[in-house]
C-alpha cells in the first residue's frame, strides 16, 4: 500500500485557495453588468493556473507560460468582437490565473491578499472613476510629486552612513521622508474624498493626518471671524492632537518595532485622555454640526520634503552631540524644544538612533512623549493667542488638564 505523501495534502490545501480566490472574484464580474466570464470561468481558470503549478518541480515553469498563452488565445477570441467592452475582465482573468499558480506554489498569503484586494479594486469601479473625475491639475501634482519623492529620487540614494558620529544615512534619511509624505497624503486624499464639509470629529481626524499643528492655527482663526466656532474649533484641535500619538506609533513600527511596545501604553492612555476631552468640547456645542475644513497644503511639495529631511538630520546630529558633550539627560531638553514645530522629526530621530542600539543612558519613549507634550504645548498657546476668547476658554481649561495628565505619565509610568 502506497504511503500517504504530506506534500499532497498542501497541494490540495493551495487549489482550495485557488478555486475560491477565482469563485470570489467571478462572483464579482458575474454581479456586475454585461460581464462575459462569470463565476464558474473564474473559478475554473484560477483551477488552470493551479494545475499548471503542479508540475513545477518536474518540468520548470513553462506550463504556466504555456497556459497563461493559451488562456490569452482563448479570452481574445471570446472578446474580439466587443471591442474594448470586457478588457478588465480579461485583465481580471489573466490575474486569476496567476494566483492560482501561486497559492499551488505555496504562495498562500500573496495571493490571498492579492486576491482579496483585486475585488475590491473591481467592486470599485464607480467610486474610484467618481474619484479621478474630481482630480484637478493640482491634485494629479501631488501624485507626480510623491512618486518622484518614492520612487525616483529614493532607489539612487547612497545606503551609507556619513559625517560625524556616521549617523547620517541619505537613504534611511529619504525612507523617512517618505513615510511621513505618506502618510500626509493619506490625510489629503481622505480630504479630497470627504469634501469641503464635514463634521467635528472627523475634521479633527483629517487634520491630525494632515498635520496637528496647521489645523489648530487654521480653525483658531476660524473661531476668531466666527466666535461661535469657539467649542467646535477646540473640539478639532482636540481629536486632531489625538491623532498624533496614533502618528506616531505608526512611524514606530516602521522604523523601530521594539520600542511600539513601551510607547504604546502612555500613547494609548493619554489619547484616552484626549478623547474623553473632545467629548467635553462636544457637548459643549450640543450636535456634530457640519463645519468647514480648511484646504490642506500640498503634502507633496519638494521643498517642503527637503525641509523635513534638514531638520531630522539637524536632530539626529544635535541628539548625538548633546549626549555626547552634556549627557544622555541631555536628549530630554533636544526633545521638548524641537517637538515645539515638529513631533515626527524628532519621534524618527530618536527610533533611529534605538533601533541601532543607540539609546542607552535615557528612555526613548520618554524623549519622544515628552516631544509630543511639548508639541501639544505649541499648540494650545497658539490656539489661545490666535483664536476667539471663547476658544483660548477651551483650550486653556482642557488644556491644563491634558498637560497635568501628560506630565503624570510622563514622569510615573514605569
Amino acid at each position: 500500500m502506497q504511503a500517504f505523501d504530506p506534500g499532497l495534502n498542501t497541494q490540495i490545501i493551495g487549489l482550495g485557495i485557488a478555486l475560491a480566490i477565482g469563485f470570489i472574484i467571478g462572483l464579482e464580474r458575474e454581479w456586475a453588468e454585461n460581464k462575459p466570464v462569470g463565476v464558474r470561468s473564474f473559478a475554473l481558470i484560477a483551477a488552470f493556473g493551479g494545475i499548471s503549478a503542479l508540475m513545477l518541480s518536474e518540468t520548470g515553469g513553462w506550463p504556466i507560460a504555456a497556459g497563461l498563452l493559451v488562456l490569452g488565445m482563448v479570452l481574445v477570441m471570446h472578446l474580439r468582437n466587443r471591442q474594448l467592452e470586457g478588457i478588465t475582465t480579461l485583465i481580471a482573468a489573466f490575474v486569476v490565473y496567476l494566483l492560482g499558480a501561486a497559492a499551488v506554489a505555496g504562495y498562500w498569503l500573496p495571493a490571498i491578499v492579492l486576491g482579496g484586494a483585486v475585488t475590491v479594486l473591481l467592486h470599485w469601479k464607480k467610486p474610484l472613476h467618481k474619484w479621478v473625475d474630481r482630480l484637478g491639475d493640482r491634485d494629479f501634482e501631488i501624485i507626480v510629486r510623491f512618486v518622484l519623492i518614492a520612487l525616483v529620487i529614493l532607489p539612487v540614494l547612497p545606503d551609507k552612513n556619513f559625517g560625524p558620529y556616521e549617523i547620517f544615512n541619505p537613504f534611511t534619511t529619504w525612507f523617512l521622508v517618505v513615510l511621513i509624505v505618506g502618510i500626509n497624503l493619506a490625510g489629503f486624499v481622505a480630504f479630497r474624498l470627504v469634501g469641503a464639509r464635514a463634521g467635528g470629529w472627523l475634521a479633527g481626524l483629517l487634520g491630525g493626518l494632515v498635520s496637528s499643528t496647521a489645523t489648530t492655527i487654521s480653525y483658531a482663526g476660524m473661531s476668531k471671524q466666527q466666535r461661535s466656532l469657539g467649542p467646535v474649533a477646540a473640539l478639532v484641535i482636540l481629536v486632531a492632537s489625538t491623532v498624533v500619538y496614533g502618528r506616531v506609533l505608526i512611524e514606530l513600527a516602521v522604523v523601530a518595532p521594539d520600542l511600539v511596545k513601551t510607547m504604546a501604553g502612555p500613547a494609548l492612555v493619554f489619547a484616552t485622555v484626549l478623547l474623553g476631552l473632545s467629548v467635553i468640547a462636544f457637548r459643549g456645542f450640543g450636535s456634530e454640526s457640519e463645519t468647514e475644513l480648511p484646504e490642506p497644503d500640498n503634502p507633496a511639495r519638494i521643498r517642503q520634503a527637503l525641509a523635513f529631511a534638514a531638520l531630522y538630520v539637524v536632530i539626529l546630529f544635535a541628539v548625538a552631540a548633546a549626549r555626547e558633550m552634556i549627557g544622555d539627560e541631555a536628549v530630554y531638553a533636544v526633545a521638548f524644544v524641537s517637538g515645539l514645530t515638529d513631533v515626527d522629526a524628532l519621534t524618527l530621530s530618536v527610533a533611529q538612533l534605538y533601533s541601532g542600539g543607540e539609546t542607552v543612558g535615557f528612555d526613548a519613549w520618554r524623549a519622544i512623549f515628552l516631544a509630543t507634550l511639548s508639541n501639544l504645548l505649541f499648540k494650545i498657546v497658539a490656539a489661545s493667542f490666535l483664536g476667539s476668547p471663547e476658544l483660548r476658554k477651551w483650550m486653556l481649561g482642557t488644556g491644563a488638564i491634558a498637560l497635568t495628565a501628560g506630565m503624570a505619565l510622563l514622569l510615573l509610568w514605569p
